[in-house]
């Protein structure tokens, strides 16, 4: 059970009631305070990706000023997206980010996702003491691009070395990523450990503050973890996740040496603009009933609002994709204001497909898999 958080049932209350939006204070974008900042409305219905055009509006492109003070978040897509208030990976214990990583200032997650890796971390190290889990690049510290990679750019993505044994059979966890072929075997005689990497698999999967949507590895390594919890009496619906969770993917290097994982958005996170990818595993909360009714919610406000007010309730929707605000939206391409006219325009031509403004390529609800 996942209540409505406090800020989207008053806003759902107002709107209800017919009352008209309060006074924005001087100088302060409308209704900033309220913070309605996150939860990606139905990406499924999201339109293709328009042909992207050069008018475009810079308010869009790094919204700061609409996130509270000390918020963190992942926003956009984990191709196009930032992060917000990101957070570095520890360089030393159970998980470490590796130097280089560290070097290429590319050691920034989100909170929750940087937590869940140290749980896991350290779940491992308590069964196997001295285990090192180490990280290796994650995001930017404000996110955006990424050197080397074609995600990574709103911190939900990291990638991890394996934990590995040497040819003597002790822990030989090394900051070094090694490629291991189909006997599990790589230089050096370090052999992939495939019992601590299912553990580490397993915690991540279990973990009560994330969820993950994928975890790429190269395929024979999917097979040796998932033999490794099969023979270790795993329970049937997590072999079951991980089985979907673990891939190699299709369009990158197979992972032979690294895994590469990957978080859906945070609840809050979707109502500031964080947009996940296909797919939606079944055990993932979509939490649909719940950005219906935020949005039917926030469409009074375009009736009676003011202009600061009417550009953040168009801004909004337009990060959440809410294709179905589309015709209450085209009411205000003819608003008496010629910047909520514009934004109007703007909002209803990307909704509906016909195009996409340059700045806001981040706010289009991706098409499939994402990869590395």
């Amino acid at each position: 059970m996942h209540p409505t958080p406090p800020l989207i049932a008053a806003l759902l209350i107002a709107a209800c009631a017919g009352e008209r939006p309060p006074t924005p204070p001087a100088g302060a974008h409308a209704l900033a305070a309220l913070d309605l900042t996150a939860l990606r409305l139905l990406p499924a219905v999201a339109v293709a990706a328009p042909p992207v055009t050069a008018d475009a509006v810079p308010a869009f492109d790094r919204p700061f000023a609409d996130l509270a003070p000390g918020t963190s978040a992942s926003i956009g897509t984990t191709r196009d997206g930032y992060l917000v208030g990101g957070v570095p990976l520890p360089t030393s214990g159970p998980l470490a980010a590796r130097p280089l990583s560290v070097r290429r200032d590319a050691v920034y997650a989100t909170p929750t996702l940087v937590r869940a890796l140290g749980r896991a971390a350290e779940r491992v190290d308590r069964a196997w003491p001295g285990s090192v889990l180490w990280a290796g690049d994650a995001s930017a510290a404000g996110g955006g691009d990424l050197p080397g990679h074609a995600s990574h750019n709103s911190g939900r993505d990291v990638d991890l070395a394996f934990y590995r044994r040497g040819a003597d059979g002790r822990l030989a966890d090394i900051p070094t990523l090694t490629a291991f072929g189909g006997d599990l075997r790589a230089a050096a005689g370090l052999r992939f450990d495939a019992a601590r990497n299912w553990a580490l698999v397993a915690a991540l999967l279990e973990d009560p503050e994330v969820e993950v949507q994928w975890i790429f590895v190269a395929s024979y390594l999917r097979d040796a973890m998932l033999d490794e919890a099969r023979a270790t009496a795993a329970r049937p619906e997590l072999i079951e996740q991980a089985s979907q969770v673990l891939a190699q993917p299709s369009d990158s290097s197979p992972h032979a040496e690294h895994f590469h994982v990957r978080i859906y958005c945070g609840a809050e996170e979707r109502l500031a603009g964080c947009l996940d990818a296909r797919p939606f595993h079944p055990w993932a909360h979509r939490r649909d009933a719940d950005l219906d009714r935020f949005v039917d919610g926030l469409l009074p406000f375009l009736d009676h609002g003011w202009s600061d007010e009417l550009e953040w309730a168009i801004t909004r929707l337009v990060r959440m994709n809410a294709t179905s605000a589309s015709d209450r939206l085209r009411r205000l391409t003819s608003d008496p204001d010629p910047r909520v006219a514009a934004l109007a325009t703007d909002a209803v031509d990307f909704l509906t497909g016909r195009r996409t403004p340059a700045a806001w390529a981040r706010w289009r609800a991706p098409e499939g898999v994402l990869e590395d």
